[in-house]
């Protein structure tokens, strides 16, 4: 995976935005994609900052909450078998 550009390129791509440039011209000046000072632009609208933001390791677990709870719980009990996971499933109603 690439490293995310500096924030000194960032803030000086932003700089240059908002002094009325547009975002071509910027990122023909810079030599970056106009795609990245457009989400750059973006970015700083959204959080107030041009820093990146995080690279992997966020994704949110699939099964939380109750169901987890449910599934971790009948997971730990060792005493069940096949049939009996049928029969302990709460009912779709």
């Amino acid at each position: 995976m690439t490293r995310p550009y500096s924030n000194d390129l960032r803030e000086r791509a932003m700089a240059r935005v908002a002094a009325g440039e547009t975002i071509r011209v910027v990122a023909a000046a810079l030599r970056i994609s106009p795609s990245c000072v457009s989400k750059w632009s973006g970015r700083l609208r959204a959080t107030g900052s041009v820093s990146a933001g995080q690279i992997g390791g966020h994704k949110p677990r699939v099964l939380s909450g109750a169901h987890a709870d449910w599934l971790r719980a009948r997971v730990s009990s060792a005493s069940l078998r096949c049939g009996d996971w049928r029969r302990s499933l709460p009912s779709a109603a």
